[in-house]
């Protein structure tokens, strides 16, 4: 049966109407999901910043448990029943792969040697310098021991962490770390391997 060009006009117009209902469908469907995400990443930062660390003597050592490692310098524990992350202090490793970016060269290498230590450790122990007990991320900021050696002072030995993540008065090790990395750096290895991968910033990957 031939439509009317009334007929042919009218199904031209609830088809651009349909379409255009279907693409605001989408846009708040997208814009729902992104609350969500923000919303579920408000809270994370929230359960990782309600922990009170005041009641903690910064000049003892705790034996912590570990949990998930996030990366080189990152990973969770549980103290007195309580789980957080630590970030530790004194040093940063190239970052690994999260929210559509790439990992950097060597976070990869640096996290699984984080994970081997930890896991090999019959004792882990941390202590908090003599300021702040976290950063603005709610991570407790620590020095971790294994069996008794500085994990920061092995990640620089190993070339897979930069000494960095400074903040006085959290510095009672700086110096030590800071002659272990001039030794270190010598080798061209790892994080050194390439001049200008490692910045006072950070990590340059555009160098590769």
């Amino acid at each position: 049966m031939k439509l009317t060009k009334k007929q042919q006009f009218l199904l031209v117009k609830l088809a651009i109407l349909a379409i255009i209902l279907i693409i605001s469908g989408l846009g708040l469907f997208s814009k729902n999901q992104k609350k969500t995400s923000n919303k579920s990443n408000t809270n994370q930062t929230q359960v990782e910043s309600s922990v009170d660390f005041s009641g903690y003597d910064k000049s003892k050592m705790y034996t912590l448990q570990v949990g998930k490692v996030a990366d080189g310098d990152t990973f969770h524990v549980r103290l007195d029943g309580k789980e957080f992350k630590i970030r530790l202090l004194l040093i940063d490793t190239p970052e690994t792969a999260k929210e559509g970016k790439t990992a950097q060269p060597f976070a990869d290498q640096a996290k699984q040697k984080t994970e081997e230590l930890l896991k090999k450790a019959k004792k882990v122990e941390g202590k908090f310098d003599v300021g702040d007990y976290t950063d603005k991320y709610g991570r407790a900021l620590m020095y971790v021991y294994l069996d008794g050696k500085l994990l920061q002072q092995t990640l620089v030995e190993e070339s897979l962490a930069r000494v960095g993540y400074a903040h006085p008065p959290n510095t009672t090790l700086l110096k030590d770390l800071q002659k272990v990395e001039e030794q270190t750096k010598q080798k061209k290895k790892n994080i050194w391997e390439k001049d200008g991968y490692v910045t006072n910033r950070g990590f340059d990957p555009s160098v590769y």
